[in-house]
């Protein structure tokens, strides 16, 4: 039986020097509590902010007067209260469709033996390294008021703003993130379950319906609440291809930006803040219930598939696989064509950005984005290094903290900081060192989960064994800890620096006349009719993410075969 970590060490008992053993058992409560505040402060405090505008006119509670006139405001406002049954509509059905076509194609992937899986798994993880808005940029150029098939192809009047076009844009936004979760659930359940079902005389059918469907089912949920949870809380396919059909996250931004009415967008945020609570706190609990139906045993081999069956999850998963292509191939040729869909000839008069920000918004973009993936990565694994090694007596308090943010929609977020941060004394404020907090701690959860993980899986001997030769927390961290998860850092690296990158609701409030973010540019190039240089915008972040993606892998297999 292996040897309990230990949290405290004595100076006698592995003969340290006794400063430096008093010195230790500082450094450990004062980095804990730096890191708790830090989250608080960054993270509560604007919560605090919203709610203090919602519910209390006066300013400071204790002077102001507790009301329910903003709610009572927008309730009774037919055109703001629609945008709560449009989101819930959108995000009910974007849900429906995204878990059953992603199971489906889980489901090829770990139950078939069909050819290609490694392109079909490129493919779906395609729409990560683009802004969301590139969907639904995609679907007007082919489906808008003068699109390529609607208006050219079959010359009809039908177009797809508004909720058919939010809901399909969504979809596609959405496949990731749901085939993740549903590909390491039926990765994780034993495959024997279904061959003893067929062994006893089951039908495919039969076993699908009794087995490899109860078996999955917690999975299925957290897909689910986790789709619904982005779809209601996502902004940017909404503002493009919505038209007049507002949803929770437009009217927020509608709000504040059009009509400076700050106190009903912060009642909105409330408003958004409650389902997206529910489908997280949903998702948290089945995740945890998801192991109890994961099997040690499960293995990887997966016996031959009948050819009508291959053939049909070949086909399924090729028809996807193109939908998410057809997409990029949209946006990154209508970057390049002279006028869509009239002249074909290629141009890169696009790509001369009509804009404030032009390439100075990808540059700003670019090197926030650097330093987003370095902060987060180092404090995601320092906050988890001190949970799971060191165990505070609040670690549970600081765990909290830092799971809180994956249940607080962006755009809640980016308002809480303009309303709680506009003031003199923060400096930050007004300049890009704002966007690199709030990205951090709204990406702060992933980080620190991912982190976690990778700290359970190295041997606590091995931290002890540093601690008896002398090593203080902060040696044994960075000579242990950190050179045995870089692996780990570097894959956190590259999700802050892609979620930075592509990023719009959370910082849509943030930047300003001096700071200027790409992801932001191409709503605005939108807006103002110039969506060819929006798709060019799109297409320069779509480039820039997959170099360093590529620079990110090739650094990963450096590390890895430079191991011992």
């Amino acid at each position: 039986m292996e040897k309990a970590v230990k949290t405290e060490f004595t100076a006698e008992e592995y003969q340290v020097p006794a400063l430096r053993m008093e010195v230790d058992r500082f450094i450990v409560p004062t980095v804990t509590i730096f890191i708790g505040l830090l989250l608080a402060f960054f993270l509560l405090y604007p919560l605090f902010v919203i709610l203090q505008l919602s519910f209390f006119k006066g300013g400071i509670i204790s002077l102001a007067t507790f009301t329910l006139d903003n709610f009572y405001r927008y309730f009774t406002t037919a055109y703001t209260l629609n945008a709560l049954w449009h989101s819930l509509y959108i995000s009910f059905v974007t849900t429906a469709v995204v878990t059953v076509v992603t199971f489906f194609f889980a489901y090829a992937m770990t139950r078939t033996t069909i050819r290609g899986k490694s392109i079909f798994r490129s493919i779906i993880m395609m729409p990560l390294v683009a802004p969301s808005i590139m969907q639904a940029l995609a679907l007007i150029y082919l489906f808008g008021r003068n699109g390529l098939i609607t208006a050219h192809l079959f010359e009809t009047d039908w177009n797809i703003y508004g909720a058919t076009g939010i809901i399909v844009s969504e979809i596609l936004y959405c496949l990731p993130h749901s085939f993740v979760i549903l590909f390491t659930t039926l990765s994780a359940v034993d495959i024997r379950l279904d061959e003893a079902a067929e062994s006893l005389g089951a039908s495919p059918l039969k076993v699908f319906t009794r087995v490899t469907l109860p078996s999955a089912k917690y999975g299925i949920f957290s897909a689910a609440a986790l789709t619904f949870n982005l779809t209601i809380t996502d902004f940017g396919n909404p503002v493009v291809i919505g038209g007049n059909y507002n949803v929770l996250a437009t009217e927020i931004y509608s709000q504040v930006t059009n009509l400076y009415r700050f106190d009903l967008g912060a009642t909105i945020s409330i408003i958004l803040l409650v389902p997206s609570l529910a489908a997280f706190m949903l998702n948290y609990y089945i995740s945890r219930r998801t192991f109890s139906m994961i099997s040690g045993a499960a293995r990887p081999f997966i016996p031959p598939s009948r050819p009508l069956k291959k053939f049909c999850f070949t086909a399924y998963n090729t028809l996807i696989s193109a939908c998410i292509v057809l997409v990029f191939l949209v946006v990154i040729l209508g970057s390049f064509v002279k006028v869509w869909p009239y002249d074909w000839s290629l141009t890169l008069e696009h790509f001369s950005f009509p804009s404030i920000g032009g390439y100075s918004a990808i540059w700003t973009s670019f090197w926030i984005s650097i330093i987003v993936g370095i902060i987060g990565s180092f404090l995601t694994l320092v906050a988890s290094y001190m949970m799971e090694t060191r165990r505070p007596f609040f670690k549970q308090t600081l765990y909290f903290f830092s799971v809180m943010p994956a249940a607080i929609p962006g755009l809640v977020m980016g308002l809480g900081y303009i309303l709680a941060f506009n003031k003199p004394y923060f400096f930050f404020y007004g300049t890009p060192w704002i966007i690199v907090i709030n990205i951090v701690i709204c990406n702060f959860t992933l980080g620190v989960l991912s982190s976690i993980s990778n700290l359970r899986n190295i041997d606590p001997s091995i931290e002890e064994a540093s601690i008896s030769l002398g090593g203080d927390t902060i040696r044994t961290f960075f000579k242990i800890i950190f050179p045995l998860s870089r692996v780990a850092f570097v894959q956190n690296f590259t999700y802050f620096f892609m979620r930075s990158m592509t990023t719009i609701s959370a910082v849509i409030f943030l930047v300003s006349a001096t700071v200027h973010l790409a992801a932001i540019e191409i709503i605005m190039l939108d807006n103002d009719g110039w969506t060819a240089s929006a798709n060019a915008m799109c297409t320069c972040i779509i480039a820039i993410v997959l170099v360093m993606l590529a620079l990110l892998h090739f650094t990963n297999k450096l590390i890895q075969r430079s191991r011992p």
